[in-house]
């Protein structure tokens, strides 16, 4: 309802920073952006558009918001993995829109359990994607 009132999904726009690398040891390396203070998400998996600096054409992903309660449950943070991407975006500007809530936040009992579910998230946000408009 509120990407309809305002007419564009949810946004928000940062330079790529590096983190930690653990979704690329799982096979998903991530992009992180900082979020401007005082906005806040409900924490879990999202069906995203990532537009990068210098490119036309949105990329589709799958975005996490949380405090990663699996690795260290630290301050939450914003991660996205670009489906079907292979490249180095450090120090980009992006642009990452969030187009439709897949599930919330939760801890997992392995890395590999999490992996699992990080598969099965992808497979969503690609559905969810397939059937969004480009504005709501």
């Amino acid at each position: 309802g509120a990407a309809r009132a305002l007419g564009h999904w949810w946004r928000v726009a940062g330079k790529v920073e590096p983190g930690a690398r653990i979704g690329t040891g799982l096979g998903f390396p991530t992009i992180n952006i900082e979020l401007p203070r005082g906005a806040a998400l409900m924490h879990g998996i999202y069906a995203a558009r990532v537009l990068i600096e210098g490119e036309t054409d949105p990329r589709e992903g799958a975005a996490y918001f949380g405090t990663r309660p699996t690795v260290d449950a630290g301050s939450p943070r914003l991660e996205v993995f670009l489906l079907d991407f292979d490249g180095d975006l450090y120090g980009r500007d992006v642009a990452v829109e969030l187009v439709g809530f897949i599930r919330g936040d939760k801890r997992f009992a392995s890395m590999e359990e999490m992996r699992v579910q990080m598969d099965a998230d992808c497979a969503a946000s690609r559905a969810i994607l397939a059937g969004a408009p480009a504005t709501p």
